[in-house]
């Protein structure tokens, strides 16, 4: 319940500071006329729009008390990272249409110092955001805190390549607005299309082939002729389990060489083993 309640208040918290940084860069973006400074505020609402979604969903399956919520939790996770991760990378093709079309059709960007300090404040907050992000994840260890942690990174340098871009449109070069732009674009769809693999192999409990065997090969030590009916792979985070069905007599031959088949398999697949009854 720690657990759940912990990514509960992050989600809040992400949804609240990421909110209010659309807010801010909105108002600079539509004021000085710069795509790259809108295309981060549209990358910001789409995270403030994910922990929103994240609270919404995580939400409603912790509020059930049955016991087998806490699989669910850990799926939802999953999903609500993978999602994550595909609208970071529709936020990236996003940045890159409208960077294209501003390097076709140049326009000024207009700078005053004031769109300078407020983007310095809202390079800072995401360092800000960071840290609270890291101290959050030493009590709670959650696929969707991780996600959010490395997109404050990612916004921070997106946001130092804005303020340059409005620097240097200062003195008329209006082509770096749509170059930054291509090169954020560009950095969000490659960080992006990573996270999006990494959380369907979650997702999916991917398990490689070479592990499978692995596996296979631990399980003959259980004894001749002593076979299981089906093994079943759960992907937690960094931690793969494999769940074994196996008759309870075949579980009573076994009982003497369960803990060496256990050892065996961490050390050649580094995988969990979790013997189940039919």
């Amino acid at each position: 319940m720690k657990k759940q309640s912990g990514i509960l208040g992050v989600c809040a918290f992400a949804f609240g500071a990421n909110m209010a940084l659309f807010l801010i860069k909105l108002y600079v973006g539509l004021s000085a006329d710069s795509i790259s400074i809108f295309s981060d505020a549209v990358n910001n609402l789409f995270d403030s729009l994910s922990g929103l979604l994240s609270l919404i969903c995580l939400g409603a399956v912790i509020k059930s008390s049955d016991p087998s919520t806490q699989s669910i939790v850990k799926k939802s996770e999953q999903l609500l990272s993978f999602i994550m991760a595909i609208i970071v990378a529709l936020t990236g093709f996003y940045f890159a249409y409208s960077s294209l079309e501003r390097l076709m059709y140049p326009t000024p960007v207009w700078y005053m110092e004031k769109y300078l300090i407020m983007l310095l404040l809202t390079a800072a907050a995401k360092i800000v955001m960071w840290f609270v992000y890291r101290l959050w994840s030493k009590n709670v260890d959650s696929p969707v805190i991780k996600v959010m942690s490395f997109d404050c990174i990612l916004d921070f340098f997106i946001t130092c390549v804005t303020i340059l871009t409005l620097i240097l449109s200062k003195n008329g070069g209006y082509s770096f607005d749509a170059i930054f732009g291509l090169i954020i674009s560009t950095v969000i769809v490659v960080s992006a299309v990573r996270m999006t693999v990494t959380g369907a192999a979650q997702l999916i409990n991917y398990v490689s082939a070479d592990r499978r065997n692995a596996v296979e090969e631990a399980l003959e030590g259980l004894g001749d002729g002593i076979k299981p009916e089906s093994v079943t792979y759960y992907a937690d985070g960094d931690r793969i389990s494999a769940y074994v069905r196996i008759s309870e007599q075949e579980l009573e031959k076994a009982s003497g060489n369960i803990d060496k088949v256990k050892i065996e398999c961490i050390k050649k697949a580094d995988v969990d083993l979790i013997f189940v009854k039919p």
